[in-house]
């Protein structure tokens, strides 16, 4: 019987079984797609590869208004595609590699439960003295007439061929990514959004900036707008209907949520609950009804970033499963939105901070940072600062400029230990640079 088999070979499960081994149980990692999961290889990994190959054509652009003469350029989207699969690729053999050499025993396919310490894969039974799962969760898609003729963001990276015009409907941060990526690279975009904005749950003044901005980069954004159907007229065209409009592209993506990837595992059969999305029902100590069944990462819901799932998986080994510590606060995320302009924000939005504080106060930054005075087109910067209390302590961050998410990574430490506007108004600025602005805000 082996000690523990974990189901899903992405962020968490590999943490776990990786730790597992190393503690010297005898470990099974089940997986029927890549290992690495998600993130490594539809998710996190090309998506940033595919921001920076995107935002170098900008770049070129930029680089005339700076004295440099730049030919006309093309772009080899399949040369690209190929580059990023290789590369990823190589992140799976070498995460199999690590399992290989931790000790874990990788088997490949379809796990589902027979009872709650049997899983059957292949045909085969195996049974576990503890089973952890890890699925993760899937691109959901809405059952429209035309169904077939969406892609997700899954298929956007098997794409061999650039679309001239492409319609993502969704408002999230895999639609405005996406979106911002395409549009960089030449195509003509459409987002099409249920909401009045993009981006929700985000602050509602960081919204209307990122708007305008995607607007006056030539997205077309339909707000409070839904797909009705998807109508194929040829083999690269496509007709959207939406209410009384209609457009016409080459492709279209559904963008519009995630589902925890769990129907396959027929849950019920071990008397594993879930909820009304799919999700695996568990408690504080990331037990589900089963006593002998965990699950950790996007397949128990909640916030689904790799850092999150990477930390459940940590915290579990050490608090759960040895009886130990391991400090972290779920509470103060950091979180990027790779789009073009980036994004970077850590803590409470406005209205959430004036759901839990009384005496909330914000102060607000927009201006054209000096790297971009000489641009035809220059991208303004935007900061906005949340606190709270007579001591003014920073609640949350809020932040679009080139490399966002490395400068709020920075700044969480600092804001998650508790900050104050009298640390910032101390610390002494650096010239010239955009983030002096954040101590020099009186």
């Amino acid at each position: 019987m082996i000690d523990v088999m974990v189901i899903g070979a992405g962020s968490a499960g590999l943490v776990t079984a990786k730790q597992l081994a190393a503690s010297g149980k005898s470990v099974a990692l089940v997986e029927n797609d890549t290992i690495g999961g998600t993130c490594v290889s539809y998710g996190c990994v090309p998506k940033k590869l595919w921001h920076r190959v995107s935002a170098l054509g900008g770049q070129m652009d930029a680089a005339n208004d700076y004295g440099w003469s730049v030919s006309e350029s093309s772009f080899d989207w399949e040369a690209m595609q190929q580059a990023i699969r290789g590369y990823v690729q190589k992140l799976n053999a070498r995460h199999y590699q690590k399992c290989m050499d931790a000790g874990v025993t990788v088997i490949r396919g379809q796990a589902s439960f027979v009872s709650p310490t049997t899983i059957c894969i292949n045909d085969t039974h195996y049974t576990a003295g503890h089973i952890v799962v890890c699925v993760g969760s899937t691109a959901k898609k809405e059952p429209i007439p035309g169904v077939d003729y969406c892609d997700t963001s899954y298929d956007f990276f098997s794409w061999s061929k650039q679309p001239k015009s492409v319609a993502i409907w969704g408002g999230g941060y895999i639609a405005v990514e996406l979106a911002s990526i395409l549009q960089a690279c030449g195509s003509r975009v459409h987002i099409i959004c249920r909401q009045s904005q993009v981006l929700g749950g985000f602050d509602a003044d960081l919204r209307a900036f990122i708007m305008d901005r995607y607007r006056e980069k030539g997205i077309h954004i339909h707000t409070n707008s839904t797909i009705d159907r998807v109508d194929r007229i040829d083999e690269d065209t496509h007709r959207v209907v939406m209410g009384s409009q209609s457009i016409r592209v080459n492709r279209v993506i559904q963008a519009i949520g995630r589902r925890p990837n769990t129907d396959a595992l027929l849950c019920e059969s071990a008397g594993i609950m879930r909820d009304a999305n799919g999700a695996i029902i568990v408690n504080d100590q990331y037990a589900t009804s089963q006593p002998t069944v965990s699950a950790l990462g996007d397949c128990i819901g909640g916030l689904q970033l790799t850092p999150v799932a990477i930390a459940q998986a940590r915290d579990w080994f050490h608090r759960v499963w040895c009886k130990g510590n391991f400090p972290v606060d779920f509470s103060m995320v950091p979180t990027a939105v790779f789009s073009h302009p980036e994004i970077g924000t850590v803590g409470l939005t406005e209205d959430a901070a004036r759901e839990q504080y009384a005496d909330v106060s914000t102060k607000t930054l927009t201006f054209t940072p000096l790297t971009a005075v000489l641009s035809a087109q220059p991208e303004p910067v935007f900061i906005k600062v949340i606190m709270s209390g007579s001591d003014l302590r920073v609640r949350g961050l809020h932040i679009v400029a080139d490399s966002a998410s490395e400068i709020i990574q920075s700044l969480a430490v600092a804001i998650q230990k508790g900050i104050t506007k009298a640390d910032l108004d101390k610390t002494m600025a650096l010239h010239p640079s955009i983030m002096e602005e954040l101590v020099t805000i009186y």
